[in-house]
């Protein structure tokens, strides 16, 4: 049977119930905080309530002051803290890589040519897309809490090492021993060891796959570079050949275009030679009609009839041949066109036919070229699909590498910045109280409190009762007080766990033993003298202190309430 309260354990640190606040003058003495307490539990106690059927009170069986263990446990350069009793367990939650030794095989036995290698790639591109699973380690009594830990932080520099046995504490045992704490530890930093190994083996693999590419891409670059020498030297041995082929091509149809434009221009000389012909008949025929109308006209004023007549006629002749002359220029203007648009039509065919000669020449040239930047414009394409897969895949490693630092650091929330070198027990202080009404029991805890300092009082000025008293001892820090209420359901959960309890609450109970019935008595007084209580409710208290010294555990209920 585990022994769950331990009076001969003598913890290492112990840590103050109550801190005074920085303001106030007077001293906050054990005493007063053992009245406090007290006045609390009588304030939580349910009344009986009703007339006719009216219910019993409920009874304070005890209140004792009790030691909940923490375990500071020194580990990578922090200090973790361990709930003592088991209550509190923390699972961590990672992620599992996928097999990144099957993957580097995979790359590196493909790696032996471009194409397989790059084949490799597609194959693996979606390799890292996600995690292969998750796995998760539950580490009993681990307390993780940021704001328990940041708190606890504080408040541990107020603990001092206990010179004595704590004799009238409920001194609650660990369950939690130091070879289950180092077998827990050697867990976390076996997992904090694998994650940080998957972040080294993320981290070289994918340096490995990138000098992989680049080499790849360097291997494929010189390729491109031989190809263009490879395709130089073919380009070069056939160019001289081709390059005279065309000079003779050009030499030809130069000589025969020549030809044809001289033909043409022969026939276009004879014909501008006609027109010329023409144009000097035309301009001759115009001015014998000139002359002729003048003739005319002279006669006509000389009334020469018979010149008259002679000329008349002569002017008839000359008009009729006129239009035969402008008919005639018209037909060899149209000619002398008709035979220039002929050879230019027939210029342009052959230089078409020269272009075409020259093209086929050529051909080869042009294929060797087309050829070379076909290559090239494919292996550039191999470059790109290279390194976009490989910074695909990079960037999949790389978010996975980060999921796994922020799990390291999450290592280092769970610690103290402060540094131990060897386990410590602390004793966490806080009042229990148990009430019984008939068959049912309660159970109400304490947590570490702050005193609240004068101007407190000075506010709370006129409201009397349990609601003054919260606000001169108030709860050091929720997260605190959370974890300690986990100790009730514990107690209702474990039956010899809530024995034991009970038995060393009664045991210990400021309400049994005498000396720390005086001391209340006397924090009652001291609590009267600063304001905090009535004399009405002193006097209360104190016979409330005399009737449990009378009835030991058992409480008398009375109507006259704090």
């Amino acid at each position: 049977m585990a022994d769950y309260v331990y009076r001969g354990f003598k913890t290492k640190l112990i840590l103050p119930f109550a801190i005074s606040a920085e303001d106030r003058i007077k001293a906050f003495t054990k005493d007063m905080e053992m009245a406090a307490i007290l006045y609390l539990a009588e304030s939580d106690r349910e009344k009986g309530e009703g007339h006719i059927l009216k219910k019993p009170d409920e009874k304070l069986v005890f209140i004792a002051e009790a030691c909940y263990p923490i375990w500071l446990v020194p580990w990578s350069g922090g200090t973790l803290l361990f709930d003592g009793l088991g209550v509190t367990a923390h699972t961590l939650s990672y992620d599992t890589l996928p097999d990144i030794k099957a993957f580097n095989n995979d790359m590196q036995g493909s790696a032996k040519t471009c194409e397989a290698y790059s084949v490799a790639l597609s194959r693996n591109a979606n390799y890292f897309k996600n995690f292969a699973g998750k796995e998760e380690k539950t580490i009993e009594g681990l307390i993780t809490s940021p704001d328990f830990i940041q708190d606890f932080l504080v408040y541990l520099s107020k603990a001092k090492e206990a010179e004595k046995q704590l004799t009238t504490k409920v001194v609650l045992s660990p369950i939690i021993n130091e070879s289950e704490i180092s077998a827990s530890i050697k867990e976390l930093s076996d997992l904090r060891a694998k994650i940080d190994d998957d972040v080294k083996n993320v981290e070289a693999s994918m340096k490995l796959l990138s000098i992989t590419t680049r080499e790849k891409v360097k291997a494929i670059r010189e390729e491109i570079k031989e190809d263009r020498r490879k395709f130089a030297r073919q380009i070069k041995k056939i160019k001289p050949r081709v390059t005279r082929k065309i000079r003779q091509i050009q030499e030809k149809y130069d000589e025969k275009i020549t030809r044809t434009s001289k033909r043409f221009e022969r026939r276009l000389r004879l014909l501008h030679e006609d027109q010329v012909k023409l144009e000097k008949m035309q301009r001759h025929l115009r001015a014998e009609i000139n002359r002729c109308e003048v003739k005319i006209e002279s006669c006509r004023r000389r009334k020469n009839k018979r010149s008259e007549i002679q000329w008349t006629l002569k002017l008839k002749r000359i008009r009729k041949r006129l239009p035969v002359c402008k008919r005639n220029i018209r037909d060899i203007v149209r000619k002398i066109e008709n035979l220039e648009t002929a050879k230019k039509l027939e210029t342009s065919q052959q230089r078409m036919e020269c272009d075409t000669r020259i093209e086929r020449a050529t051909k080869i040239l042009r294929e060797l070229e087309a050829s070379r930047e076909a290559g090239i414009r494919m292996k550039r394409q191999e470059i790109t699909s290279l390194e976009d897969t490989t910074s695909l895949i990079i960037n999949q490693m790389n978010e996975m590498a980060k999921s796994k630092k922020a799990a390291l650091n999450e290592f280092d929330r769970i610690s103290m910045p402060r540094r131990k070198r060897a386990y410590a027990l602390v004793c966490l202080p806080f009042y229990l109280a148990r009430y019984e009404m008939e068959a049912k029991k309660r159970y109400v805890v304490y947590p570490p409190s702050i005193v609240g300092d004068m101007g407190i009082l000075t506010k709370m000025k006129g409201v009397l009762g349990a609601a003054k008293m919260k606000a001169f001892l108030q709860p050091r820090s929720k997260a605190m007080t959370a974890f300690l209420n986990q100790l009730v359901t514990l107690i209702q959960k474990s039956p010899m766990f809530e024995k034991e309890v009970t038995e060393a609450g009664i045991q210990d109970s400021v309400l049994r033993i005498k000396e720390l019935r005086m001391g209340v008595k006397r924090g009652l007084k001291e609590l009267e003298d600063e304001k905090w209580i009535s004399k009405n409710e002193l006097q209360t208290f104190s016979k409330l202190l005399y009737i449990y010294a009378f009835m030991g555990t058992q409480i008398i209920s009375t109507e006259t309430e704090p």
